[in-house]
């Protein structure tokens, strides 16, 4: 299967660059995405703000009860594309919209991708 998700133009272009290798998503009521349906070998379009397409394929999804958990596990180093500070970490993710309201009751997951070249 293939998802089709929208991302800020700095955390495509470190996905791009391979820098980026987990992407944070959590089910929100902004969103009709249901992020536990996606599967390991589905891919993903990632687009970005200029419609720039960029495929990834899903090796393994990791769901955690909250983004403590999630940095602890999974380090900051290939989930962050903007600081690999834990605590700067905790705060940009929680900015996310919905996100500090979602998460405490659904989670979040840690989607590790591969970046399909053309």
């Amino acid at each position: 299967m293939e998802h089709i998700l929208d991302i800020n133009d700095r955390a495509f272009l470190a996905i791009k660059e391979e820098r980026k290798k987990v992407e944070i998503r959590a089910n929100t009521n902004f969103s009709d995405i249901d992020y536990s349906n996606f599967k390991v070998n589905d891919t993903i379009q990632f687009y970005n703000s200029n419609n720039e397409i960029l495929r990834c394929e899903i090796t393994k999804i990791n769901w955690y009860k909250d983004v403590e958990n999630l940095l602890q596990k999974e380090g900051t180093l290939y989930t962050l594309s903007s600081t690999n500070d834990y605590k700067l970490g905790l705060k940009s993710i929680y900015s996310l919209t919905g996100y500090r309201e979602s998460i405490p009751k659904n989670g979040v997951y840690a989607i590790h991708i591969k970046l399909i070249k053309n």
